[in-house]
């Protein structure tokens, strides 16, 4: 899968873009706070419809403006596809609510979102991304949906099914708890849950196995999963607490996954670039797994990748950016052999435009 052009209205600092590619490694360079990241966001934005930076999502469109549109071509083996994100939001509503809507297409048909994401895989690597060690666990599940959406099918339809039952289970257990609801409600919802709950947990499982597998140059990592166990017998187990609080307390959204190196915990116990250097670890190994169960290799956007790099890393780096489609976002270019900024396009970004 090769992304041929980019077309951007109102995205972040992006007026209007419209940006073709070749086969050559995309550098993007320029100063802090130019719109580098930006396109890169736009790009993982069009593959996965969600944004790796933002809180909500409105804050994607231009301010001033009530519309985004981010549009890629693509092409695999002559066949094009084209792919086409809308966000929008009406005038203010009263009370100062706003009205937001996200609108996906593949060739001009809509489509639902889950029906949308894995025609374009994309790996994602920025700074924010030491949250996967760092961060909280609803971030690491984060990065596995992400990653397990855009190559499992069955992955993406169980987790959306299972977040949907997990919704509708909760509900009874607080009209149970508020005195409205028997326990009987549960019944349904209990068998959905451990039904789709199992499809989540074996892929989350196989998946971090497979990281596991993958030996890496940039060091010896080790990714465990916690999983919260989840049966019929577990949740009896838990009922009375369950109602109690009004939530389901076990299951998939409660899973968790630690990063270690050395039998280190990083979150504790790494510093910050053991930290930024295991995340790197973790979305390369992604790349190979992807390309393994994909049969073609995924775009790989890379954002500040070098400044907390040595040598040898920035090597093993640069040998995997030749294998796929690659963009990547600098501020400069002095940590860049001389030799592989000849193989590639470069770019200037300022101010929301490619110079």
């Amino acid at each position: 899968m090769f992304l041929k052009n980019l077309q951007l209205i109102n995205f972040r600092n992006y007026s209007a873009l419209d940006l073709a590619f070749d086969v050559r490694p995309t550098i993007l360079v320029g100063n802090n706070a130019v719109g580098k990241s930006n396109l890169l966001e736009s790009i993982y934005v069009l593959s996965t419809t969600k944004s790796p930076r933002a809180e909500n999502e409105d804050e994607l469109i231009k301010s001033g403006e009530r519309i985004t549109r981010i549009e890629g071509n693509l092409e695999e083996g002559g066949d094009p596809t084209q792919l086409l994100i809308t966000l929008s939001k009406s005038q203010d509503l009263p009370a100062g609510r706003q009205d937001f809507k996200k609108r996906v297409q593949v060739n001009g048909v809509n489509r639902r979102v889950v029906d949308y994401v894995g025609n374009f895989p994309v790996i994602l690597f920025s700074p924010v991304d030491i949250n996967m060690v760092t961060g909280s666990p609803a971030l690491r599940r984060w990065h596995l949906d992400l990653s397990l959406v855009q190559v499992d099918v069955a992955y993406k339809r169980s987790l959306t099914l299972y977040e949907q039952v997990l919704t509708s289970r909760n509900k009874v257990l607080k009209r149970i708890k508020d005195g409205q609801g028997q326990m009987d409600e549960l019944d349904y919802w209990t068998n959905e849950l451990v039904k789709d709950g199992d499809v989540v947990s074996s892929a989350r499982k196989a998946f971090l196995e497979a990281m596991n597998n993958f030996k890496s140059p940039l060091g010896n990592f080790k990714f465990n999963y916690h999983q919260s166990l989840l049966s019929r017998d577990r949740l009896y187990e838990y009922s009375s607490r369950e109602i109690a609080a009004g939530v389901t307390l076990i299951g998939p959204h409660r899973d968790d996954f630690t990063v270690e190196q050395d039998g280190r915990d990083l979150s504790h116990f790494g510093s910050r670039g053991e930290q930024r250097t295991a995340t790197l670890a973790f979305k390369l190994a992604t790349l190979e797994y992807m390309a393994l169960t994909l049969d073609q290799r995924p775009m790989l956007l890379l954002d500040d990748v070098f400044s907390e790099l040595d040598g040898d890393h920035r090597k093993h780096v640069l040998e995997i950016v030749g294998r796929q489609q690659t963009i990547m976002a600098t501020v400069e270019l002095e940590n860049i052999p001389k030799s592989f900024l000849k193989q590639a396009r470069i770019l200037k970004v300022e101010n929301g435009k490619i110079i």
